[in-house]
């Protein structure tokens, strides 16, 4: 029996008409294993409906579209592109409203749920399986580096409760890891804490951690800070009268326990003050770019001196960030990809898929670090052998699109959402686009992914001096190749109190690539100061300084 078939027998013995299904946990930044078990995908964003016949509909956005295409049986799977048809709309057309769709308690969040409610009959289920343990290694995230203490951070998120109700539940592990200065060492790519919280109006928090026995706690966690195992955090709720919650990323099973009490829906108080990087977070994330582009450079030197295949260069590039101080981990699995694995924007190599970076092609390596004072996320694009004349021309209007955005310069109060297209406007010309975002935020030795704000389309959250963001056009032509250029960038305030970009990434494009009949006196003058930045910041630390003065040079 396949695995389709046993859990369509699953949502038999439950009386379920659909079941759906996605890729969370119940942290919401971790990987539930169910739905790679029941369809093959590997991607991080995707959501399946299960039925009892015909084909499942699979969701996914354009990052992951042609991976899903590749990785799922189509036989017993349908693709959709998430953009253009989501979950909710095909679930009005094609169930009722004495149809039962189930769902796990645990990995849906009260918003996601909220979707259905008027559609079909929502059949709540909760895991009974015994979760898999992770330990954890907690330790304190030094102010030298947080810039802020613990109890600092905790008294000023606490006043925005004000009157509102006793305390807030907070759900994110990203916002508890922040806001306690605490890092799990046993984190995979982002090294967040497993747990929930409970901030009081006073201040004081109470910790909840996934198998407290289990976990090494080498944090100072100060007099304001209890920590529980999170079992009992359902005793603790039942305490509070009233509470504010996150409906965005309060999961229905904790929803479920405090449905009784006074609930006020408001966003996380902690993403905002998170976002907002410190003069010390700033300082630091300058520093590490620095050393992560003597590594990346290092890279860029190697691979144009050496064959390799896709996990190699992936291992190497690693193996180069290892020898910088304060490098940790990387910040998300490396993206190695050569010719039409580039095409797959989060194209992760195998062994079924490795393919030796050599002749003519491109490659794109999309990686980053997880350093003490900062977290890095880059992508090139480099020209192996003899590029085409088609992609010369698609890697410069990729750049200029780029380089619209990195010297962008605007008023207090836009938002993410009006800036993504500045960069498309150079893609739309030619008719072409990319099914992504144009940047998304970054956090502070925390996940490289960071909201409340992303330059991408629809984004209302408003832009502000010392937020993090990635600058990330990109170009794909299915079995072929992909072209993505990303830098990392914080906001600066001008004099005029307008808001502009300063680059923190420090690695040089790739020159081979570049058509110069195609820009602008401004868009060369920019690259020239670019490239200018990117040798003095790394000139002594280079393995290779004259290959750097080259490659560095003026256009």
């Amino acid at each position: 029996m396949s695995k389709i078939e046993e859990f369509r027998s699953f949502m038999c013995e439950i009386k379920v008409d659909a079941f759906m299904l996605h890729t969370k946990d119940e942290y919401l930044n971790g990987h539930s294993d169910e739905l790679t078990k029941l369809c093959g995908f590997t991607g991080t964003h995707g959501l399946l409906i299960v039925t009892k016949d015909n084909k499942c509909p699979f969701f996914t956005d354009g990052r992951y579209i042609t991976q899903a295409r590749n990785q799922l049986d189509q036989d017993n799977f349908q693709v959709h592109n998430i953009q253009e048809e989501n979950p909710c709309e095909w679930v009005k057309a094609n169930l009722t409203l004495t149809t039962s769709l189930g769902y796990y308690l645990q990995y849906f969040t009260v918003k996601e749920i909220r979707k259905y409610e008027d559609i079909c009959k929502l059949v709540p289920y909760s895991i009974k399986k015994e979760i898999s343990r992770r330990k954890q290694t907690i330790v304190s995230h030094a102010v030298e580096y947080s810039g802020e203490s613990s109890k600092s951070k905790c008294e000023k998120v606490a006043k925005s409760i004000n009157k509102e109700a006793e305390a807030v539940l907070l759900t994110d592990s990203n916002s508890i890891s922040w806001l306690l200065n605490l890092r799990n060492e046993n984190a995979k790519y982002t090294p967040c804490i497993l747990g929930c919280a409970i901030l009081y109006k006073n201040g004081n928090v109470d910790l909840f951690i996934q198998d407290k026995e289990y976990s090494t706690i080498e944090a100072n966690l100060g007099n304001h800070t209890n920590i529980f195992d999170i079992s009992k955090l359902k005793s603790s709720l039942c305490k509070l009268n009233s509470i504010i919650i996150d409906p965005n990323t309060t999961p229905m099973s904790i929803m479920a326990i405090i449905k009784n009490k006074q609930i006020v829906e408001r966003e996380d108080p902690c993403l905002i003050y998170k976002a907002v990087k410190n003069q010390t977070e700033i300082a630091g994330a300058i520093k590490a770019h620095t050393r992560d582009g003597i590594a990346v450079t290092n890279f860029l030197h190697w691979l144009e001196n050496n064959t390799s295949t896709e996990l190699e260069a992936k291992e190497k590039i690693l193996e180069y960030r290892k020898e910088q101080d304060l490098f940790k981990q990387a910040s998300f699995p490396t993206i190695s990809a050569f010719n039409e694995n580039g095409a797959i924007i989060h194209y992760r190599a195998s062994s079924e898929t490795n393919k030796v970076i050599q002749k003519d092609g491109l490659y794109l390596i999309d990686s980053g670090g997880e350093y003490l004072d900062g977290t890095t996320d880059v992508t090139r694009t480099i020209a192996i052998g003899n590029p085409t004349n088609e992609q010369i021309t698609h890697y410069t209007i990729v750049l200029k699109a780029h380089i619209a955005l990195a010297s962008a310069v605007f008023p207090s109060g836009t938002t993410g959402g009006e800036l993504d297209t500045l960069a498309r406007i150079h893609l739309w010309k030619f008719g072409i686009d990319y099914m992504h975002g144009t940047g998304h935020g970054v956090g502070s030795y925390l996940s490289v992914h960071e909201g409340p704000q992303s330059i991408s389309k629809g984004n209302k959250v408003k832009l502000m001096p010392g937020m993090i963001l990635s600058n990330e056009p990109g170009y794909y032509i299915p079995e072929k190749y992909g072209i993505r250029i990303e830098n990392l960038m914080y906001i600066d305030k001008q004099e005029n109190g307008f808001l502009s970009f300063k680059q923190l990434t420090s690695i040089p494009y790739d020159r081979g690539l570049i058509d110069v009949q195609m820009l602008t006196k401004d868009e060369i003058e920019w690259i020239n100061s670019y490239h200018q930045f990117v040798y003095k910041s790394l000139e002594n630390s280079v393995k290779n300084k004259e290959w750097l003065k080259k490659i560095c040079a003026s256009l």
